[in-house]
Parts: structure tokens; C-alpha cells; sequence
């Protein structure tokens, strides 16, 4: 099996060629590595990409509902990815997530945060190739898992 070693030139690259599939497992696993467990698919949505949900647990006592969504081969996610992130949330949903291999746009980044709403973590390009090397992640050209 052959596995990358990312790098700030080809992480984002390796990312965009990954088949949809292949792309689901990135994201699944990535999530993993950021500690959510019992993660899962849920429905798509018309922007495309992987929608996922899955808890992070702290203790014995407290966990946090995620909702996620991967998108990939983008500029700049519109302002509608954050909305329809947001229609897929149930009422325990406690924060969402969006990754990109792209950027966000303006009012893509003030939906994120508008009061009264979930709060929506952004994930760009350039933050995800940190948190790839911070955490030293690798990823199967062939299966997409982070590893």
C-alpha cells in the first residue's frame, strides 16, 4: 500500500484527486484524528461533498454533537453551504464543521458565526495542511484514510 507524506506543495493536490469515495474516507478519518467517534454519513446536500455527523465525548458525562461537511475541487465556499450545513442539523447538534480544500467566502465566513445559530467551525485549505503536519497525518492515495 502506498501512502503520502504531505507537504504545504502537493496536500491540497493529493486531496482534490481523491474519488468521491475515497474522499468520504479522508474525511471520516480526518474527523477521527480530531477526536469525533461514531461518525456517519447523513444525507447529501446540493452543494455536494461528504456530510457526516459524529460526538466528541469529554468524560464520562459530557459529549458534543458535530454535523461536518467536506467539500473539495472549490474556490471558495458560498455563503449557501453554511445554510444548508445548518437545515441537516438536529436539535442536539451542538457545533458544525465545514472543511475545504478551498477558501471561504466573506459571507460564507459571517453565516458561520451569525448569533442565535450553531457555530460552524471553517477548515480552508491553509488550515488544514497545518493541522495535517502538526499532527504528522499521512493518507492513502488509494483508500483516503488519514492515518
Amino acid at each position: 500500500m502506498e501512502y503520502s507524506v504531505f507537504s504545504n506543495d502537493n496536500a491540497i493536490d493529493i486531496i482534490n484527486q481523491l474519488g468521491e469515495q475515497q474522499f468520504e474516507n479522508f474525511c471520516f478519518t480526518f474527523f477521527a484524528s480530531l477526536g469525533l467517534t461514531n461518525i456517519e454519513a447523513v444525507r447529501a446536500l446540493e452543494i455536494g461533498g461528504v456530510t457526516g455527523k459524529g460526538t466528541i465525548e469529554l468524560g464520562i458525562v459530557l459529549s458534543y454533537h458535530f454535523v461536518f461537511l467536506g467539500i473539495q475541487h472549490v474556490e471558495a465556499v458560498p455563503e449557501e453551504a453554511i445554510q444548508e450545513l445548518r437545515d441537516v442539523m438536529e436539535n442536539k447538534t451542538n457545533k458544525g464543521l465545514i472543511l475545504t480544500t478551498g477558501s471561504f467566502s466573506r459571507q460564507a465566513k459571517r453565516a458561520a458565526k451569525i448569533k442565535g445559530k450553531v457555530p460552524i467551525d471553517l477548515i480552508d485549505r491553509n488550515d488544514l495542511i497545518h493541522r495535517l503536519k502538526n499532527r504528522q497525518l499521512r493518507i492513502s492515495p488509494e483508500t483516503g484514510k488519514v492515518f
